[in-house]
């Protein structure tokens, strides 16, 4: 991509790329490419809504790529985008796979080796980043690889407890051999970023690690977030933590100007003040008033689904 090129939601559509396993399954990405770029983000799509759920959006917003028009012509870094189509309703299986068989993973560690040596980078030069569903990709492929830093938003990291409390027990569910989300044999693989830093024997030490997170995102915050930067912290590693009162499971918190400013800093080796980014305009993004409208949303939507559940 070039300074003259346009960042329209036709340019990109063109920039989609193909990747193919063994056994002929498809796998998008988007590659940006920026001439001097001094570090590589690889970036990893959430869910794409609880509206894309209906039927009626599915075939248009599978294989979408969260933030690629906020990020993909920053001109500091080569960006890689993923996203995964699998799972239940093909709405995504945490980068994993299906009924225990980890293709998806295994096709992302494939994609992602083969782009950073196409594009020059080493894992000293690279961060990873993702919200919700993607950051539990950022931090389980920012592990398996030991880049340089991870960025997670509102991450989901203990897929038995997202199961049971963020609505996500079909996701799950179609994840696990058995199908069963809370089973323990299959710990495995719903607790996979827990183990992994668990098990981690290092030097070096895990990757530096921001995490953005509200405290009222039930299930989240207090049952996996905290827990993670706890075991993250004994591992050896560096973990930041940006934790806002309010605001539920969201990003909006996440602004294009906080993600370049965490990249920037962590390939630099320089400190994070997240005091800065919840109290200066620059870093800020919604309104109080909208962030409260946006959470008391997701409520009504997360209690609908719940209820659809039941």
């Amino acid at each position: 991509m070039t300074a003259a090129t346009p960042s329209t939601r036709e340019y990109w559509a063109s920039q989609v790329r193909e990747h193919r396993d063994a056994d002929g399954r498809k796998f998008r990405y988007v590659v940006a490419r920026h001439p001097g770029a001094r570090g590589l983000v690889i970036h990893f799509s959430a869910f794409f809504g609880e509206w894309g759920d209906a039927p009626r959006h599915r075939e248009v917003f599978q294989g979408h790529f969260h933030r690629l028009r906020m990020l993909g012509d920053v001109p500091d870094y080569d960006f890689l985008f993923l996203c995964d189509e699998f799972g239940a309703d093909g709405n995504g299986t945490y980068y994993t796979g299906e009924h225990g068989d980890l293709f998806v993973e295994r096709a992302t560690l494939d994609i992602i080796k083969e782009q950073m040596t196409a594009l020059g980078h080493r894992p000293e030069t690279t961060v990873m980043i993702g919200s919700s569903m993607g950051a539990t990709g950022a931090l389980k492929f920012g592990l398996l690889l030991g880049v340089k830093g991870i960025v997670a938003i509102s991450p989901h990291i203990d897929l038995d407890i997202c199961a049971e409390r963020q609505g996500r027990w079909r996701h799950v569910a179609a994840i696990v051999p058995d199908g069963n989300p809370i089973a323990p044999a299959n710990r495995e693989v719903t607790r996979q970023v827990r183990l992994l830093v668990e098990r981690w024997s290092g030097p070096p030490n895990p990757p530096r690690l921001f995490i953005q997170s509200c405290r009222d995102d039930a299930g989240v915050f207090a049952e996996q977030v905290q827990p993670l930067c706890a075991a993250w912290t004994r591992a050896g590693g560096s973990v930041t933590l940006d934790a806002r009162a309010r605001g539920g499971h969201t990003s909006d918190h996440a602004t294009r100007a906080v993600l370049l400013d965490v990249t920037g800093r962590i390939l630099a080796d320089q400190a994070i003040d997240v005091a800065r980014y919840q109290r200066q305009g620059a870093y800020r993004g919604i309104s109080r008033y909208e962030a409260a409208r946006r959470s008391l949303r997701r409520v009504a939507r997360r209690a609908l689904r719940v209820a659809r559940l039941r």
